[in-house]
Order: C-alpha cells, then structure tokens, then sequence
C-alpha cells in the first residue's frame, strides 16, 4: 500500500480520510495523491437556463476548492499531489487515476449519519469498487480510533478463484493492521446447525455405520473451518492476535466481530465489463450483505 490515491469531496471528513492516508503512507514509505470532485448545481442550472457569467462562477467555485484543498494539506505540513475533477460521473475519473498511479490503495470516505450501504446506492459507488484496480478503503468519517483490522475469511475454498481471494483479503489485511498498529484478527462464519430446526433429523446411516444427527455434521464443520483457517494462516505465516470460527449469519456475525471503530477486510468476486445496475446486483453478494450492517469501516478487495 505504498501509492494511495485519496478521494475528497470537500466535507469534514476530507481531514479524517487524508489522517488515515497519511498513517498508512508513513508507515509503508509511501506516496499520496489527491483527488479532489468538485460539483455544483449550477451545471444543470446552465443546461436549462444559460447565463452569461457561467464561466466565470464555476472557476470561482474551482477557485475555492483549491483553497480548501491547500488549507487541509497545510495542517499535515505536507505537499501532496493533487488533481481534481468536476461533475457527477467522478468515478472514471479516479479509476483512471488510480490505475495511472498504479495505485495500491484507494480511500474514500463515508458519512457516519448513514450507513455505508447508503453510500453504495448510487450508480457511481458501484461503479468504483466494480471497476477500482485496487482495494478501495471506505472511511467512515468517525473520530473514534481504529483498535482492530477484521479479515473476513472464508473456508469453502470453492474454487482456485476463491482462494485466491481469501489470500489476497488475509495479506492486505495483514499490513494494514501493521500499518495502524492494531490487532489482526481473522474471522469466519459457518451456518450455525446446533441451532437448526433440523437436528433432531437423523441423517440416513450408509450400511455399516451408526447414523449422525446433524448436530454431530455441525460440529465437525466447525473443527474442519477452524483446521483450514489456521492451516492457511501457517502457510501464508501470517501470526493473528485472533482467530475465530463463529457459527451464525455471516452478515451479523461479522458486523458484530467489527463493532464501530474496526476495519474490515472482505473480498469481492464482483463481475466486472456488465451494466452498470447486473454487475451492482452481482456485487459479491455475500459482501453487499456484511457491508449493510457493518458500522466501522470497510476495505474491499477484488
């Protein structure tokens, strides 16, 4: 996470998001870019209307964007590069950027009045962490300080893609929390079958063996989960203050293993090159999920 490109809409989370920046870049020896979106109603006003001193109230705005700008890069006695872009559709844009800069990392912030599935229903947040070519960061614009990093793993290992993923999710995990200097944890949700309605159902014995109720098939899901979890985190020798198997919903189970001022890292097998509102509907559906209830932050990765 050395080249970070930080996205800032000119709100009070601008200061937060650039902080969490800075940390991450002090502690990898990296760089950051600035990339400003700047947008103001009088675009559509001009559309309708027209008025001969448009020109010269969009610089205006501009103009005060970068004052902005320059004051907040002034408190981190730092000189950053910076670009900005006005309109809407922001995200090709910084998509484009991101990928000039080769970039590692892209944050962005989200406003804690609402959540971040608030934040994922325009056309544009889609389109970022369908299309970013590097994990995006979604801050919630909180001054609580961020006491763990929360990798969402998964032991279903699916498919070669799968796990893949899980080791990409474990490792920038991994160095974000040494970039923050908090704990690692590593979390996974299996179905929770003691609970079941269905444990009193006996499971048909093939012939020679004495039949297993499920609650017996949960159990030993559970030992089979917590064995690759820690067989995959000594291979990739990754050393977590926590690792857990919980059993439940995995959208609840890992909001509440996040709490507020967590970040978690989860993966996201997003169908990229579809339209826009299939590839949304796509959207790692297990993620979109954990995303809706999750108050902390979150680091997706594709």
């Amino acid at each position: 996470m050395k080249n970070i490109l930080v996205v800032l809409d000119g709100s009070e989370s601008d200061e937060h998001v650039l902080g969490q920046a800075v940390q991450v870049a002090t502690a990898n020896g990296g760089d950051i870019h600035l990339f400003m979106v700047v947008y103001d109603s009088i675009e559509e006003l001009n559309r309708y209307v027209g008025f001969d001193n448009y020109a010269e109230v969009k610089q205006a705005i501009l103009d005060e964007a970068e004052v902005r700008l320059r004051v907040l890069t002034d408190k981190f006695g730092d000189r950053f590069s910076s670009s900005m872009h006005w309109g809407r559709r922001w995200h090709f844009s910084v998509v484009s950027e991101a990928r000039k800069l080769s970039a590692d990392l892209i944050i962005k912030a989200v406003h804690r009045h609402s959540r971040i599935a608030e934040f994922l229903h325009t056309p544009e947040d889609w389109h970022l962490l369908r299309e970013a070519s590097c994990p995006v960061w979604l801050v919630n614009d909180t001054a609580e300080h961020i006491d763990k990093v929360v990798a969402a793993f998964s032991t279903l290992e699916e498919t070669p893609e799968h796990r893949t993923l899980g080791e990409r999710v474990l490792l920038k995990a991994r160095d974000l929390s040494a970039a923050l200097g908090v704990e690692l944890h590593v979390v996974s949700v299996i179905p929770d079958w003691l609970n079941s309605q269905a444990v009193i159902a006996p499971v048909p014995a093939m012939p020679g063996q004495f039949p297993y109720m499920l609650a017996d098939l949960g159990e030993d899901a559970l030992d089979r989960a917590e064995k690759i979890l820690n067989k995959s985190l000594e291979s990739m020798n990754i050393k977590a203050d926590v690792t857990e198997v919980r059993t439940g919903f995995v959208d609840i189970e890992m909001a509440d293993a996040v709490g507020g001022s967590g970040v978690l890292v989860i993966g996201s097998a997003a169908a990229r090159n579809l339209p826009g509102k299939v590839a949304a509907k796509l959207f790692g559906n297990t993620s979109e999920k954990v995303i809706h209830h999750v108050l902390g932050d979150v680091l997706v990765v594709h």
